[in-house]
């Protein structure tokens, strides 16, 4: 009866110890829970974004966040040198690009609390409404509407080099 109950218990190890490692694979190969600056950017992700065809031509990412938990086609929303760029797999329409120049008003909804995120709602010229998500972690969320409200200002880029 003994050898059943140490054979139970090291096939339970063996199990969880499978599941757990398993789970951590699986999380780690996702977006981390803040804001990427530019160039930190995982290659991964930006090669995602360019083979959706997503950036133009010497187009450089300024800040990236992804609220997916495994693959960021299910949620991905970027700032450029040039446009605000939203993408969600689960969108009738799953990729949104607009340049600073359509951009009629940013309202914000800053949070603090890493369980909650900052909401950014996005009105442009020809009446599209947008909201989307961005983690406040690192206090990058600020940075992202500040460049997003510089490019609104001025879609110059070298008047977006002085907010970063």
């Amino acid at each position: 009866m003994r050898k059943i109950i140490i054979g139970v218990i090291a096939i339970a190890a063996i199990l969880g110890a499978l599941v757990i490692g398993g789970g951590l694979i699986l999380v780690s190969s996702g977006p981390d829970t803040y804001i990427y600056a530019g160039g930190q950017t995982p290659a991964r992700f930006v090669k995602t974004v360019r083979s959706l065809g997503l950036l133009s031509e010497g187009e450089s990412i300024r800040y990236f966040y992804s609220d997916a938990l495994f693959d960021i086609k299910d949620g991905f929303y970027l700032v450029t040198d040039r446009h605000l760029i939203l993408y969600s797999d689960t969108w009738a329409e799953p990729e949104t690009v607009i340049p600073f120049d359509t951009i009629e008003s940013v309202d914000v909804v800053y949070n603090e609390s890493f369980f909650v995120d900052t909401w950014v709602q996005v009105l442009t010229e020809d009446g599209l409404d947008v909201s989307f998500p961005l983690s406040s972690e690192r206090g990058l969320d600020k940075r992202f509407v500040a460049l997003l409200e510089a490019g609104l200002e001025d879609p110059d880029a070298e008047r977006l080099e002085a907010v970063d």
